[in-house]
């Protein structure tokens, strides 16, 4: 969904935390700074980011994966 897209995705309402949409943009600015700095994020990353974005994870529990994924990496 973020890879080489420009998201378009309506608003939604919610007391609960950040929109569909909100969450959305958080992650492909996420990712397109990450570019600009010649990193492109392992496959992983986007699974764990399409289930924040559809409200599946809360924020601590995409924070909690995304540390995971870093925990895992092998040392150069």
């Amino acid at each position: 969904m973020y890879r080489n897209q420009i998201l378009q995705v309506s608003n939604e309402t919610s007391n609960s935390g950040p929109s569909l949409a909100e969450r959305a943009l958080d992650i492909a600015v996420t990712v397109a700074a990450l570019r600009m700095q010649g990193v492109e994020p392992v496959p992983e990353f986007f699974g764990i980011a399409d289930r924040y974005v559809s409200g599946d994870f809360s924020l601590d529990q995409f924070t909690a994966a995304v540390e995971g994924l870093r925990g895992r990496r092998r040392p150069n």
